[in-house]
Formats: C-alpha cells, sequence, structure tokens
C-alpha cells in the first residue's frame, strides 16, 4: 500500500523538484544568474538613468525591487501555483508525447528525400554549417513564437487560453510561466516543429552533425537574450532600448506595455526577440519614459482569473457558452 501511495505522490514531488531545478537550469529564463544579471541592471536603471529614484539607499532599492505588493500579490500567488502546475502536466502527459524532436527530424530529412530525391552534400566547413544553423535557428524560432503568439491574441477560442497570461495583475520573471496548459502544450509543440524542421532541413543538406554556437550547451542567442535582461520583461523596471534600438529588438518596457491595459496597447509588441515582425505587421508601439502601466484585462472579466482553478476552467467554460 506504501508503494503504491508513494508511485501516486511522485509525480507531484518531481514537478516541485523540477520546479526549484528551473532555477539552477541554463535552458529555463528563471536560471539563477539570468535573475542576478536582471537585478543588476535594475539596480543601474534605477540609480542611474530612472531621475526619480536616483538618491535611494541600497536598502530602498531592494524594498522597491522585492516589494510584498508585487511579490506576495493574490496575482503572483496564482503565477507561482501555475509554474508548478504546468510541470506537473508537463511530466504526466506533455513530455512523454513530445520527446521525439529527433525523431521528427528523421521525417523532416525523410520528406525531402521524397520530394526531391537524395542531392549532393553542400560542402562547407563545419564552422560555417553551425553558425548558419545557429543564425537560422534563432530567426526562425523567434517568428515562429511571434506567429503563435499573433494567433493567441487574434484567433478567438486561442485568446480564451492565452487570456490567463494576461490577467496577470503584477509582473515578475516567474509570470512566464503563468500561462494555461493549452497554451503550455501549443508552445512545446511549435518547440518540436521548429527544432525538427531546421535540425532536419540542415542534415538533408550538409549531411553531418550540427551544433549550434552554445554558451552553457544552450544556444549562444538565447543564453545571451536571458542574460541582458529578458526576465524584466515581466517586472516593473521599465528599461527601454530607446526608439531605434526598439524597432529591431523587443525592449522590457516594450513588453510590459503588451500587457498594459490601456486601449491603446492592446495587440501591441508580439515580438520575444526581435521586434522586426511587429513592424511588418503593424503591431510595433515604442515605448515612452517613465510612463506608469497597470496590467491585467477588462475589469469585468478579471475577478473571474483570480484563483487556480478559475484560470485553469474558465477559458472553457467561456468557449462553450459561446459555442452554445
Amino acid at each position: 500500500m506504501m508503494e503504491g501511495y508513494i508511485e501516486w505522490l511522485s509525480p507531484f514531488c518531481e514537478a516541485i523538484t523540477t520546479g526549484l531545478g528551473s532555477f539552477l537550469d541554463p535552458k529555463k529564463r528563471i536560471y539563477f544568474p539570468y535573475l542576478l544579471s536582471a537585478l543588476l541592471l535594475s539596480l543601474i536603471y534605477l540609480k542611474f538613468i530612472n531621475p526619480k529614484t536616483r538618491s535611494l539607499s541600497l536598502a530602498q532599492y531592494i524594498k522597491y525591487l522585492f516589494s510584498p505588493k508585487i511579490w506576495r500579490h493574490p496575482s503572483a500567488i496564482v503565477d507561482y501555483k501555475l509554474l508548478f502546475f504546468n510541470h506537473l502536466i508537463k511530466i504526466l502527459f506533455i513530455t512523454p508525447y513530445l520527446l521525439a524532436h529527433t525523431a521528427f527530424a528523421y521525417i523532416v530529412v525523410q520528406a525531402w528525400e521524397a520530394s526531391i530525391g537524395i542531392q549532393d552534400t553542400i560542402l562547407w566547413n563545419s564552422t560555417a554549417i553551425n553558425i548558419s544553423y545557429t543564425i537560422s535557428f534563432l530567426i526562425i524560432s523567434d517568428f515562429s513564437r511571434f506567429i503563435l503568439h499573433y494567433a493567441l491574441h487574434k484567433i478567438p477560442f486561442l485568446w480564451e487560453f492565452h487570456k490567463v497570461h494576461h490577467a496577470a495583475e503584477v509582473l515578475t520573471p516567474i509570470t512566464l510561466y503563468r500561462v494555461h496548459p493549452i497554451e503550455f502544450f501549443l508552445f512545446r509543440l511549435r518547440s518540436l516543429l521548429v527544432f525538427g524542421s531546421i535540425t532536419g532541413s540542415f542534415f538533408f543538406w550538409f549531411r553531418t552533425g550540427i551544433e549550434p554556437l552554445s554558451i552553457l550547451k544552450i544556444h549562444a542567442g538565447i543564453f545571451l537574450f536571458n542574460l541582458i535582461g529578458a526576465n524584466l520583461r515581466h517586472s516593473h523596471i521599465p528599461i527601454s532600448f530607446g526608439s531605434t534600438m526598439e524597432r529591431i529588438f523587443i525592449s522590457p518596457s516594450q513588453h510590459q506595455i503588451h500587457h498594459s491595459v490601456e486601449e491603446q496597447h492592446y495587440d501591441k509588441n508580439f515580438g520575444s526577440i526581435f521586434s522586426i515582425w511587429d513592424g511588418l505587421f503593424g503591431s510595433l508601439f515604442i515605448s515612452q519614459p517613465n510612463k506608469k502601466l497597470a496590467f491585467g484585462i477588462e475589469k469585468e472579466e478579471q475577478t473571474r482569473f483570480q484563483s487556480l482553478w478559475q484560470n485553469l476552467f474558465i477559458p472553457f467554460k467561456n468557449i462553450f457558452r459561446k459555442l452554445r
């Protein structure tokens, strides 16, 4: 009986340890060096850039950054719960079906061969191949994120699930993980398709092993993106890159605008790394210095997304109500 109880409990224990392990995993946005770099950038912003906070003491800076009004806000508590819940869903249901990245890459190779036959290998040196693969993966992966994010806003039934993320009334780095399990699955599927398509295509044309340029065994571009303040996208630190750079890269301030309740900010700044996609799709919004923002969704709906269970089941309820 005890063995059966332990077996039943093990996924919950694994979800907790996996969630905590995210702070030690370079592949996760909340890897502790990324958080430390975000903290350092925040202190630099508050001390040298924001004129309203330059005269504060170090203790006041820390109090401002870790305000209980934000980190203990009921909305933030839901973020923490969803982080754990989605890890549990990943362990129980999603990971077993989406571990086949390599298998899908092989399917892509077969598809190329079936459509145009086996081609002569393109003779590039390994460095050129790996650089090309790294750049291609970064650009295509980011564009696919933009397209999926765009669809989550523009397709009504997908918006019902994405609304969970936008119901956050305060932003912390953990808000990144405030997503409905359906959205979590869609992004995992996106990752599978992008990896398989790019890796399979490169193998077909070059017939050699491909490794992206990496730091700590993760994609170098993603590592640098996370290191230079990606965690501040979900925070109350509105760091801007300036109007010129913000037409190329999404700044923390621009993503905070994406979460704003102001009508002028609706459906703006869908990009993850690059803002050029927003420029092409007409959704680019340049940040404005020192503009205070409020986060969340329409007041009538905000009250329906206060608990973990509401965030899990209200999207289904809304969809079924519209179908009747």
